[in-house]
């Protein structure tokens, strides 16, 4: 019995996912919405946590110069929007280990949204190095939508893909999860939030969570 998949991601990061995720079933029920806020961002390199504050970086004028970034993909879109970017090609530890390896030289911002883990701006500063903290969106929450909670109190398979520790909590603030319900986490911190059968991706990025989510629906 083929599951259904639930994709939690704010768009348009969540349809992008659920895109590769083959011919499952898919419900699009984000728990988030990204709310572009004015910001003033004088810094001459950027630091990214996700593909959001790129996406927000050239609104802001700043659209060239070095930029540490958490992961390949976020690295990619920073490289593509004008940036010479590095990855770390982790979690906020790996990114943090890879900014103070090499402290950068110029004034750097990390631009990102309202909610943020991690305390990177302020760990950062404590090291000497000069780095603000550019909020640049909100992330609303949303409620799932009555097709997500539909499946998610039926009886059939659901796989919930989760991105982070507060899409976590989100969820399950809003619905208890049965014995049908597994969700995929993308880090052990996520993990410890979830509120039902839950396995972790093997590596914190995007191509880790999609083969876990086509893993589990191939053995569901």
């Amino acid at each position: 019995m083929q599951p259904v998949l639930i994709v939690t991601r704010p768009a348009p990061d969540g349809a992008r996912f659920a895109a590769q995720c083959g011919d499952m079933p898919v419900i699009l029920s984000p728990l988030q919405r990204i709310v572009p806020i004015e910001a003033n961002c004088t810094a001459h390199g950027a630091i990214f946590t996700s593909s959001n504050g790129v996406a927000q970086a050239s609104r802001l004028g700043l659209t060239s110069g070095p930029a540490w970034c958490v992961g390949d993909r976020t690295a990619q879109l920073a490289r593509d929007a004008g940036f010479d970017a590095v990855s770390a090609g982790g979690d906020v530890e790996n990114l943090m280990a890879l900014i103070l390896a090499t402290p950068p030289d110029v004034p750097v911002a990390h631009i990102r949204g309202n909610e943020a883990r991690g305390d990177i701006g302020p760990r950062l500063r404590a090291a000497g190095i000069n780095c603000s903290d550019c909020i640049a969106y909100l992330q609303t929450p949303l409620d799932l939508t009555p097709s997500a909670i539909t499946a998610i109190r039926g009886a059939h398979p659901v796989i919930i893909p989760l991105f982070s520790p507060r899409a976590a909590r989100l969820l399950s603030e809003q619905i208890a999860l049965g014995d049908h319900v597994t969700l995929v986490a993308i880090s052990p911190a996520v993990a410890e939030l979830c509120k039902a059968r839950t396995v972790i991706a093997q590596r914190p990025n995007g191509q880790a969570m999609l083969d876990t989510v086509r893993i589990l629906s191939a053995t569901m």
